[in-house]
C-alpha cells in the first residue's frame, strides 16, 4: 500500500530553511536560458529582490510572472514569496557569520578583511582572463583615432569619465558621454577613424547596448569592459575587455565590480603611456 505520506507536501518553512544563494549558484547551469536569466538577476541583485514583488522581478528580468513561479519551483521552492523567505534568511546568516551576531567595531573589521580578500582575489582573476592582446590592439586604434568616446550608465558612467580623464592625460581625444539619448545620437555620426568604449558590468544595460550597436553601424571600431561574456552588448564589439566579478560580502550581490573595471581602465592606460613613449602632458599637475 502507498505510504499517505510521501503525498503530504513539505510546508513551506521547511523550505525557507534551505540557503536560497547557494541553490541557484549550483542549479543555473541546468535551467532554460530564460530561468537563467532570472537566476543571474537573483545572484547579482540579491537585497534588491528581497524587497522586490514577482511583477516588479519580472520586469527587471524581461520576463513574466509565471517564468518567476517556474524559477522558483526549479531550484525547490513553492513559490516566489517561500523563496524571498529564504533569500532573507539567505543574508541576514551572511552578515550574521561576517559579524559574529554583533554589529560592533571587531565585526566590521572583519567584513573588511573579507573585502579585501576578494578584491585582491578578482583583481588576479582578472588579471589571468584579461585578453592582452586585445588591450594592444584597442590602444593601437586609439591612438590612431581623431575621436574616442567612452559610454556607461550610472556606476559605469563614472568609470568611463576616469576613463576618459586617464585619455586625455595622455593627449587623446577622449569624450565620456552619460546621457543616453546623447550618447545614442552621437554614436550615430562616428566613422572609421573613431573608436567608441563601453562600460557596462552587465552588458545588458539597453541604453549602452544600444549607442554602442549605433557606433558599430556607424563604422567606429568598438570595445567594452565587462564582466559577462554573454552579454548582449559583447555582440557589437570589436574588442572584449572581460573583468572578473566580485562579491559582496555583505549582500552577495555583484556590487563591488567597479575595483576591476578600474583596473581595467589603468592597465589600457598604462599601455597607452609606453606606447606614446612615456609621455603624460599633464605629469605633476
Amino acid at each position: 500500500m502507498e505510504d499517505p505520506s510521501r503525498n503530504v507536501k513539505e510546508p513551506a518553512s521547511q523550505h525557507s530553511l534551505s540557503r536560497a544563494l547557494p541553490l541557484v549558484r549550483a542549479q543555473l547551469a541546468t535551467l532554460p536560458p530564460a530561468l537563467q536569466r532570472i537566476g543571474k538577476y537573483v545572484l547579482e541583485n540579491p537585497d534588491l529582490v528581497k524587497r522586490q514583488t514577482a511583477s516588479a522581478l519580472a520586469l527587471a528580468t524581461k520576463s513574466g510572472p509565471a517564468s518567476i513561479v517556474r524559477f522558483c519551483r526549479a531550484i525547490g521552492f513553492e513559490g516566489f514569496q517561500d523563496f524571498k523567505y529564504a533569500l532573507a534568511g539567505d543574508l541576514t546568516a551572511r552578515r550574521y557569520e561576517l559579524t559574529g551576531g554583533d554589529p560592533d567595531v571587531s565585526g566590521s573589521l572583519r567584513i573588511v578583511d573579507e573585502l579585501s580578500a576578494r578584491v585582491i582575489a578578482g583583481t588576479r582573476e582578472t588579471q589571468s582572463i584579461l585578453d592582452a592582446g586585445g588591450v594592444e590592439r584597442l590602444a593601437d586604434a586609439m591612438i590612431a583615432a581623431d575621436r574616442i568616446d567612452v559610454y556607461g550608465a550610472a556606476v559605469s558612467g563614472l568609470i568611463g569619465q576616469h576613463l576618459a580623464f586617464r585619455l586625455l592625460r595622455v593627449g587623446l581625444p577622449a569624450h565620456a558621454i552619460v546621457d543616453p539619448i546623447y550618447a545614442a545620437y552621437v554614436a550615430g555620426g562616428l566613422g572609421p577613424s573613431s573608436v567608441a568604449i563601453a562600460i557596462s558590468e552587465s552588458g545588458m544595460t539597453t541604453d549602452t547596448v544600444e549607442s554602442l550597436r549605433r557606433a558599430r553601424a556607424a563604422g567606429a571600431r568598438t570595445a567594452v569592459i565587462t564582466h559577462r561574456r554573454d552579454g548582449p552588448i559583447v555582440g557589437y564589439a570589436d574588442d572584449v575587455l572581460l573583468t572578473a566579478g566580485i562579491e559582496s560580502p555583505v549582500t552577495g550581490a555583484k556590487s563591488v565590480i567597479a575595483f576591476t573595471n578600474l583596473l581595467a581602465v589603468e592597465m589600457l592606460a598604462s599601455v597607452l603611456t609606453l606606447k606614446l613613449d612615456g609621455r603624460d602632458p599633464s605629469a605633476g599637475t
